[in-house]
């Protein structure tokens, strides 16, 4: 997901929901405490079942694969010429699993993914080949992207376009198959093998900011402190922000499981319409005279855009349903409020997967056909609108999002 504002941890602070000032009645006091009490056995399982392992499953991928980036650089320096595709399959490998996690985290793009600047650093699209090129032919620059290969030294997220994701998709596929060693130069290779430890590095960042610094592994916790990101880490809950949600209260980021429980929705909210309005959409309804609209197409060289989109979908499904059977979620809840809203939300997501399931692949030469223009329409409203039912239902009020800018 791409993203043009990154807040601060002020902001974080701030997002917690405060009550009115007015008295509240015995009988308001005992509801309030009932629907505290129903949210309390969501917020556990949510954070510990599905966002936590999710970003796990990411880093513990997003490791093998800056392996692979090294075996794959150290291949190209002893044979430049060499055809080989084995190492770059198994990288290509490695670069799905993580990526499919990634999208499947996107329902909760709040919290560290934002203010960490994560998000932006690791998924900005499209990939800048200019930039690529530049950078490969300027030594200097060159000179320092080795150096941060030996001391694992954090990218400037400001080398938008060039790091994350879609940099490494660039050189490890091409229309949905993997590249030959020799179809890249040493230095290329290079740049990509540290592109692939700063991936690394911030998707264990993700982990830490959520379990805590001391939840996750030895080895992980040292790639953090050579990279000098521990600090990022510490700056949460000693359990991460996940103890955020599981135990809100005065003086925290979440006074109440309500609050706790809305940001969760809002989550929900942004990435469906992400995926209806922005994701698909922009590239949907583009103008032919408008080349970066059109081309403005996420996971294009893995033939991944169709995945991308149905797993930012499944993480709407695990926030609101659960990741794991017979966990406690949040419709059990909003069903007592409003049953209805829980079945039409349930009807939205499947009818999600089929819009996105229907659109064939490559997306960039399907962009603008019928399916896609209907899967706007299923995900970017209809979705969108079930899921602002469930917010109303558990608030009171709707949710209004903020476009980016």
């Amino acid at each position: 997901m791409k993203k043009a504002l990154n807040l601060t941890l002020i902001a974080l602070m701030g997002v917690a929901l405060v009550g009115c000032e007015k008295k509240s009645t015995p009988t308001e006091v005992d509801e309030a405490s009932k629907k505290e009490q129903a949210i309390l056995k969501v917020m556990t399982p949510y954070v510990h079942h599905a966002v936590i392992p999710v970003y796990e499953g990411m880093a513990d991928a997003a490791i093998d694969l800056a392996v692979d980036m090294g075996k794959i650089l150290a291949a190209a320096t002893e044979n430049p010429s060499s055809e080989d595709t084995k190492l770059i399959e198994e990288a290509c490998n490695h670069w799905t699993t993580s990526r499919m996690y990634w999208e499947r985290s996107e329902a909760w793009l709040y919290g560290p993914a934002d203010y960490e600047g994560i998000d932006p650093h690791i998924d900005s699209w499209p990939f800048d080949k200019t930039g690529f090129d530049d950078v490969i032919a300027d030594n200097a620059a060159m000179e320092t992207y080795a150096h941060a290969l030996e001391t694992n030294a954090t990218l400037d997220e400001e080398e938008y376009g060039l790091l994350g994701f879609h940099a490494l998709e660039y050189v490890l596929f091409e229309n949905g198959k993997a590249h030959k060693l020799n179809d890249f130069t040493v230095q290329q290779w290079t740049f990509m093998a540290v592109v692939a430890n700063d991936l690394r590095n911030q998707a264990i960042l993700l982990e830490a900011c959520w379990r805590g610094m001391s939840n996750i592994t030895s080895a992980k916790q040292e790639l953090l402190k050579s990279a000098g990101l521990n600090t990022a880490a510490a700056r949460y809950s000693t359990n991460g922000f996940g103890d955020y949600m599981t135990k809100p209260g005065e003086g925290r980021t979440f006074v109440t499981y309500e609050g706790a429980a809305a940001q969760l929705v809002e989550g929900c909210i942004d990435i469906a319409n992400e995926v209806g309005n922005i994701k698909i959409g922009t590239a949907c309804f583009a103008s032919a005279d408008n080349a970066a609209d059109r081309n403005y197409i996420e996971s294009p060289y893995s033939l991944h855009s169709i995945r991308d989109f149905r797993d930012n979908i499944v993480s709407i499904d695990y926030a609101c349903y659960g990741a794991k059977n017979g966990d406690a979620n949040l419709m059990e809840y909003i069903a007592q409020v409003d049953k209805k809203v829980t079945e039409n939300l349930r009807e939205a997501i499947d009818n999600s997967y089929k819009a996105i399931e229907a659109i064939p692949e490559p997306f960039y030469e399907n962009a603008q056909g019928e399916a896609a223009q209907k899967a706007v329409t299923v995900v970017g409203t209809d979705l969108v609108n079930a899921l602002n039912a469930v917010h109303k239902a558990l608030t009171g009020t709707a949710y209004e999002i903020e476009e980016e800018e």
